[in-house]
Order: C-alpha cells, then structure tokens, then sequence
C-alpha cells in the first residue's frame, strides 16, 4: 500500500510522477473516435461531436493541442484541438490512449470524471444560456477543471478513499490534511500541472482565483449571505466597484460550477454546499430558493444523460437521505425486520394493490 512518505512531496517531483500518467478511456467511445478519424468524409465538428462522449479523450486531444505550440493561443475546444494537430496526429494519439471497459478503470477515476460532468452540466444549465458567445469556454473549462486531479487518483486511487474518509467523515482540516497526504497544498498543485499542460486559460485564472484572490471571495461570501434582500445586495457591489467587476468576470462560472458539483458530491445541505449556492446566486442574480431549484434540476438532467452506473450521482441524495450514503460504503451491518414489521409491510402492500382501492377519494386518503 503506497503510504504518504511514499509519494512526491513538492510540486516539480509531483509534476515528474503524474506528467506521463496514461489515462485509459471507455472502449466504446474509443473505438467509434477511432472510427470517425478514419472517415474521410467527417468534419471536424462530427469527430469533436464523438470525442465529446469520452471527457478523457477531450483532455488528450486539448493538452496535445497546447503542448505541441507552447507560445500560442491555447485551445479552448476539441475542434479547434483537431485543426490544430490535424487528423493523422490525432489518430496516433488515440492509438497511445488505453481503450479499457469500465470495470477495468479504477472506481475513483471514474467518480471523479463524473463529478466534472456533473459540474460541466451545472455550468451549461446556468451560465452557458446567459453567455451563449462564450458556451465552449464554459463547457470546457467546467469539464477539464479537475483534470490535474483525475490523473493523481489514476496514479493514487487510495488517495480519494483517504480523503473522503478523513475530510468528509472525520472532519480533519482540508489544508493540513493536503500537507500531510501530498506535501503540497492540493490548489497550487492543480495550478502547476494546468500551467504544465497548457490547459485552456480560464482553468488557470480558475485556480489563481482560490489561491489569490481570498480577499474578494471572502467579500463577495459575506455580500451574498443577505441572499434575500437583492437590492441591499447590488448596493454593496455598487460600493466596491471592483469586487463587482471581479465577481462578474465570466471565467469565474467554471469555478462556480466545481464548486457546486463537488460541494453536492459531499451534501446538498452542508455549509460548503450553501456557500456555492449563495455565490451562484449573487453571480446570477436570482434569490437563494430559484437557484437552488436550478442546481437540483441540472444534476437531475447530468444523472439522466450518465445514466445507470455504480458510482455515487448527488442527484441520489435528493431521493433519500444524505447518511444513507456513508452506511452503504462502509457497509455497516443493518438488523433484519422482525416478523412483525414485515407482517406489517405485508398487510400495507395488500391494501395498496387491493381491488376495488380503498384509496378511491380525499377522505381516504387522509385517513389512511
């Protein structure tokens, strides 16, 4: 078992140990992207269109993208990526990436890619309407913005099972906690391998963002506390003029939307959760109950596009209770219903299937 004095301890080591990382991609995506690049009669925006289904391809195709023109503009987009690299190069890069099955690639990957499809789903339901002209940035920055992350826990898959136990569960200190599993403060490490890879621009200023600028996100926190009262609220931005051109900047939306996704990944009811929420809300505009009911929706729509799957969806948690998740992963033994439970249970499933219904009216049902 790899233990925390066995790992990088500095961000060059760690830069070193996670740069030549392979992450493998779902077979099925892999293979109709291998399809696509060998048909001659695609566009570009019908192969980006295929690689769009497999996020870890996406993040292949952008960072070859970037690395092969260190100097230049970043891409931004896949199919700005594909012109960038053209077909025969994309087609040997495809060929280094693993093509696994699903039970093939490890658990915590696989959660933490669907936690930035969650989060990239947030981000196109709130933001990418709002700023149609900037839709690819949004959906690309909210969906790579975890990248650094994906491929430690591809090299480290321990290392998201520690944290969740240690940070969610036992409630350790998130900053002492990163020094002593990873040496390093886990933002500054997510900022270098984005500045390493040349990730698109905006997941940089995203990460600058929670690392620079804690002043600003604590004002802009303490302004959208007073969530009811929108005018008192423009009058406090309106007072700082800066803060308020800080808050707005679009960029700022990929941060918005991983903050809520990963926030609801641990619970929809926690403080860190309603803090997002409030950010969100101030960002958009619109009272605490609107976006809330937003956010719910947009997981609900990111769990109905996933589909069925054994890892963990927040969307779960609006169906039944939060605790319910942390008994079912540490697979704590529940005693079996007594015989006069189940009588019980038996007896109401008769009267709910009973012809003709004894629910039949009002009266009925509310004495039932």
């Amino acid at each position: 078992m790899t233990t925390p004095t066995s790992l990088p301890r500095s961000i060059p080591a760690w830069i070193k140990a996670l740069d030549d990382v392979q992450l493998p991609a779902f077979a099925g995506p892999h293979a109709k992207v291998r399809a696509a690049l060998r048909n001659g009669e695609l566009s570009m925006r019908q192969i980006a269109d295929e690689i769009h289904a497999s996020p870890v391809l996406a993040l292949n195709f952008i960072r070859e993208a970037n690395r092969s023109s260190a100097g230049a503009n970043p891409v931004d987009s896949l199919e700005s990526a594909l012109s960038r690299i053209g077909l025969q190069r994309a087609e040997e890069l495809l060929a280094r990436i693993p093509a696994r099955e699903a039970h093939e690639i490890p658990r915590p990957l696989r959660q933490m890619v669907l936690i930035s499809r969650h989060a990239s789903q947030q981000a196109n339901g709130l933001f990418a309407a709002r700023l149609a002209r900037l839709w690819q940035e949004i959906h690309w920055g909210s969906l790579l913005f975890l990248a650094p992350a994906w491929t430690l826990v591809a090299a480290y898959p321990q290392l998201i099972e520690q944290w969740e136990q240690r940070l969610l569960v036992r409630r350790e200190p998130a900053r002492r906690l990163e020094i002593e599993l990873l040496g390093v403060p886990l933002q500054e490490l997510c900022l270098a391998l984005a500045r390493h890879w040349h990730l698109p621009e905006w997941i940089v200023q995203g990460y600058r963002l929670l690392g620079g600028n804690r002043r600003l996100l604590v004002k802009a926190l303490h302004i959208a506390r007073d969530n009811e009262h929108p005018l008192h609220q423009q009058q406090m931005l309106d007072a700082d003029p800066d803060l308020r051109r800080w808050l707005t900047l679009p960029s700022n939306t990929i941060v918005l939307a991983n903050g809520l996704a990963l926030s609801a990944h641990h619970s929809w009811g926690d403080v860190h959760a309603l803090r997002w929420q409030r950010l969100a809300g101030l960002y958009l505009q619109v009272p605490l109950g609107e976006l809330q009911q937003l956010v719910h929706q947009q997981a609900v729509a990111s769990a109905q596009a996933i589909g069925p799957t054994d890892l963990w969806h927040p969307a779960q948690a609006l169906l039944w209770p939060w605790e319910s998740r942390f008994q079912r992963q540490q697979d704590k033994p529940t005693a079996p219903p007594s015989a006069e439970a189940l009588a019980r249970w038996r007896e109401q499933c008769r009267l709910l299937l009973a012809e003709p219904s004894p629910f039949a009216n009002v009266l009925q049902l509310t004495q039932a």
